[in-house]
């Protein structure tokens, strides 16, 4: 089966490890990392998708990091703030940190108000953006919550489903204020790195080819396509693309599709028959053809090798 969890890491028990500390509940979670030490970013360097809005802060060291298809480089108490992504960890150096995650759902069932936050995630369905957390409280504040958030989900409960119903409210209520108290932090810091930072005409196609690829690749690979719903040529799009990021817009798309094969052969369950048609390909060949083709390698050898 494919892995839906926020963090698909907690397939391989991540969170069992030593520095390490987790708390989920439902279409939430938090996790805190005391230190990315070798080991850990040896299992965290595979790209692995992210179910759900989420932010990492950065209490300690450094930490580089490829999200929604761009490089960022956090540092201490630093934020970086995204959409649903595919993370690969690139380095750290002594790096301790927070990860929160939910998802819309969570956000509907909890009556957060969204009309309040929704500048915040809006502008996050198109762009990753790194701030720099300038008052040492609210880093403060922060471990304070994930303390109290940890010891409630720590303590031992009856297997009575009453007792076990109210426990899950109140972690998940503390979650929603945590919410609230990020946004806080995001309202009130600099924005330091965001992922596409022009302004111009080629920036905003470009933004909107990276919105309709996360919508479509599993289904739609070809330029005309992406075109189409652009009311541009595929010459013009290509054109534009190009010039803006370097790459061309087949470049993008196989960038997504390849992330995507990689995240599921590491973190589902799932035959490489089965990804295959999960992402649509004709049969197995092809997508064995095509994913050697741009990384050297077979799905099964890239399998084996994790």
């Amino acid at each position: 089966m494919i892995n839906n969890e926020l963090f698909p890491y907690k397939i391989n028990h991540l969170d069992e490890r030593d520095g390490i500390d987790y708390v989920a509940c439902k279409n939430a979670a938090l996790i805190h990392i005391h230190s990315l030490d070798e080991h850990i970013s040896k299992e965290m360097k595979h790209p692995a998708k992210m179910n759900g809005f989420f932010a990492m802060v950065c209490t300690k060291g450094s930490v580089t990091l490829t999200a929604h298809m761009k490089d960022f480089t956090l540092t201490e108490n630093t934020i970086l703030v995204a959409p649903t992504s595919v993370v690969t960890f690139r380095s750290c150096n002594e790096c301790e940190l927070f990860i929160a995650a939910f998802n819309s759902d969570f956000a509907s069932e909890m009556n957060i108000n969204l009309k309040m936050i929704m500048p915040i995630i809006s502008s996050l369905h198109t762009q990753s953006i790194v701030h720099r957390i300038d008052k040492p409280e609210i880093v403060q504040a922060l471990h304070r919550s994930f303390d109290v958030l940890n010891r409630e989900f720590s303590q031992r409960y009856s297997e009575d489903a009453t007792s076990s119903q109210f426990r899950e409210m109140s972690i998940r209520h503390m979650y929603a204020s945590m919410i609230y108290r990020l946004c806080e932090f995001i309202a009130q810091s600099q924005s330091i790195q965001v992922d596409i930072t022009p302004k111009d005409r080629s920036g905003d196609y470009f933004r909107q080819l990276i919105s309709l690829l996360h919508e479509h690749y599993k289904t739609e690979r070809s330029v005309e396509f992406y075109a189409n719903k652009m009311n541009l040529t595929p010459k013009h799009l290509s054109r534009v693309v190009r010039n803006h990021s370097g790459k061309s817009v087949h470049q993008w798309i196989d960038e997504f599709v390849v992330l995507e094969i990689k995240n599921l052969l590491k973190y589902s369950d799932l035959s490489i028959q089965q990804i295959s048609y999960e992402l649509n390909f004709p049969n197995p060949s092809f997508m064995g053809q095509y994913f050697k083709r741009i990384c050297g390698k077979t799905p099964g050898e890239y399998r084996r090798e994790i």
